[in-house]
């Protein structure tokens, strides 16, 4: 497929056919993932491939018991509905939920600015999270490489909301955490026609 094929083509995907996802694809997509830049070269990103049913579904129970949770603490009318919101937890209907870790990262510049008295969130308001921009880099790739396989995605950050919990289930350990989730599998429909904004918006030129 055409490189601006893809680019052109990709969309979020809400909905899913209950077909198997081979194994095999995942590694290939993952793998073309890790060409993605990285802070430092550092490629301080892994992946968990979750096809086993019964975890998915564990992981969104946390989530909706966490909504439903912070939801009756903010006093909101109805905390059940919250925490069934499709957007939040629509990983588990997908063949497959991929979880994608990343790490914090510390550069040499980083030590300098924390030697010279800057604390850890001025330093990272100077520096804007080079491990999320790498992580950010590693998410779009695998979001195009499996739509060039034929696949559709989800690129996922709602279900942080449960963060540790799901964390616990999965096994995770320090220095990883959870960046997002990507719910994939072959689109239930064709998505509609993106609306995005006319680069004039979005593109300032100084010559």
């Amino acid at each position: 497929m055409d490189f601006i094929e893809v680019l052109k083509g990709r969309r979020s995907i809400r909905s899913f056919l209950p077909q198997e996802v081979p194994e095999e694809d995942i590694r290939e997509i993952v793998e073309l993932a890790t060409l993605a830049p990285s802070a430092g070269n550092k490629q301080d990103w892994q992946t968990i491939a979750i096809f086993n049913r019964e975890i998915k579904l564990q992981m969104k129970k946390v989530i909706q018991d966490k909504l439903a949770t912070l939801a009756k603490q903010a006093g909101v009318e109805n905390p059940e509905a919250v925490s069934r919101r499709r957007i939040n937890i629509l990983f588990a209907d997908a063949p497959v939920a991929l979880v994608i870790l990343t790490k914090p990262y510390r550069s040499l510049q980083d030590e300098i600015l924390v030697k010279c008295g800057y604390t850890d969130q001025e330093v990272e308001r100077l520096r804007m999270r080079p491990e999320l921009q790498t992580i950010g880099g590693f998410i779009q790739s695998l979001l195009l490489a499996a739509y060039s396989y034929g696949y559709g995605t989800c690129w996922m950050v709602a279900p942080n909301v449960a963060r540790p919990e799901m964390e616990q289930i999965l096994g995770v350990k320090k220095p990883w955490s959870i960046s997002a989730l990507v719910a994939l599998g072959r689109p239930a429909k064709e998505p509609g026609r993106k609306i995005v904004k006319p680069v004039s918006e979005v593109l300032k030129i100084i010559n």
